[in-house]
């Protein structure tokens, strides 16, 4: 199971730096953010930040020249298993 979590950038940094010495309040966090956390579907597409596109796009010839950054890979494993 993929799920995106939003933790706070401080939480994530102790988590980098101290590993599982985290103290009560950061743990709570982290558990909060597990469970509010957004299931990602089976088969998912590539995820990316649209505000990140850039590219030539011309209509004129019906092709649309295009970049965006992957965030998340698709899932393709589970597009096999289908």
């Amino acid at each position: 199971m993929q799920i995106v979590i939003d933790i706070p950038e401080e939480v994530k940094h102790k988590v980098y730096n101290y590993g599982l010495s985290l103290c009560p309040s950061d743990k709570d966090q982290l558990i909060r953010a597990i469970v509010n956390g957004t299931p990602l579907p089976k088969g998912h597409g590539r995820l990316i930040d649209e505000s990140q596109v850039t590219g030539t796009f011309t209509w004129d010839n019906g092709f649309i020249e295009c970049f965006a950054p992957t965030i998340i890979e698709a899932d393709t494993e589970s597009e096999d298993k289908e």
